[in-house]
């Protein structure tokens, strides 16, 4: 794709944002469109990453809605396990991750917008001096045409399989696989693709240190029950944002995804110190082997996958009980 083209990639990935408001399913649907995937499940799923996590200034949306269009682009590698591609998959995720934050300084919300969007002081700074347009949407312009690139070039694999080539092919990623392996069992919701393409959220998104890999899953299995399909049009959009943020400044309990994905947020905080993997591990990973070794030896990390997949089973349950019709 010439230089041409994919500028124009990037003006729709910018505008796509404008009229979504939300910079995940923007980013993730500008490519998911470029690859012809029709399945929009992995659209509702990326919906509660916006905000750096439902508004909670983790890491930027249009680096993990980027990271889910990596994923997507080599899905056809993560289903050949036999061709060795595991780990440059997870390269080409840190190269993405590596590079937004080298050219922006930084791949987490609170610090590229430099507001805390969970406040409402935040928001209507970020509005209103006009951040939403000069941080995120030239953020999203920049990132796609380098999406474009990332999703078109074919990984060079060793040939062989190797013991991560065999688990992602077997299970998913290594973090929030299991988070969405267990709502699946219980209700349905979600599928063996979207564990495979969870792959993307590994060592806090992209290797990147960020928000936490099981939490996002956990966040994106609200997504799967509460989610919004921005394609159906920018008044619903514009009523998903206003509605969830009303929950969300007054502190109330409603079923929609604004209220429970920060609920779930707070949470985590409260019970593990932090949302970001770098600081729960007190290390970073150059690579899917790394990741995978320090997982195996980490109580903290079954811990909060555990703890994840509970809180995710428990919030769904109960958005389920309630929709289940009374006695006759």
């Amino acid at each position: 794709m010439d230089r041409l083209l994919r500028m124009l990639m990037g003006a729709l990935g910018a505008g796509r944002l404008i009229l979504y408001l939300n910079c995940s399913q923007a980013t993730l649907n500008t490519l998911r469109r470029y690859l012809r995937v029709p399945d929009k499940e992995l659209l509702l799923f990326a919906c509660p990453l916006e905000g750096g996590g439902a508004g909670s200034g983790s890491t930027c949306g249009v680096v993990s809605g980027g990271c889910l269009a990596i994923a997507l682009g080599h899905l056809g590698d993560i289903l050949e396990p036999a061709e060795g591609k595991a780990d440059p998959l997870y390269r080409r995720l840190k190269d993405y991750t590596d590079g937004f934050r080298e050219r922006f300084g930084s791949a987490l919300c609170r610090e590229r917008t430099g507001l805390e969007l969970e406040r409402p002081i935040g928001l209507a700074r970020y509005l209103l001096q006009g951040r939403f347009l000069t941080r995120c949407a030239h953020a999203a312009a920049v990132a796609v045409p380098r999406l474009v690139g990332l999703v078109e070039e074919p990984l060079s694999g060793s040939g062989e399989p190797g013991e991560l080539d065999e688990r992602i092919f077997r299970e998913g990623g290594l973090c929030g696989s299991k988070v969405l392996a267990e709502v699946r069992r219980r209700f349905g919701l979600g599928s063996a693709t979207l564990e495979r393409l969870s792959v993307a959220l590994d060592g806090g998104v992209g290797l990147s240190g960020g928000l936490c890999g099981a939490l996002a899953a956990a966040l994106g299995a609200l997504g799967l029950a509460l989610g919004n399909d921005p394609e159906r049009g920018t008044a619903r959009n514009v009523a998903f944002f206003v509605r969830g943020h009303y929950n969300l400044y007054l502190g109330r309990e409603s079923d929609e995804m604004w209220s429970r994905g920060s609920g779930l947020v707070r949470s985590f905080r409260e019970r593990f110190g932090s949302t970001e993997c770098l600081s729960l591990t007190g290390r970073s990973f150059d690579s899917g082997t790394d990741l995978m070794g320090y997982l195996e030896g980490s109580p903290t990390c079954d811990d909060i996958r555990r703890w994840c997949a509970e809180r995710a089973v428990e919030i769904v349950g109960a958005l389920r009980e309630k929709k289940r019709p009374g006695p006759v």
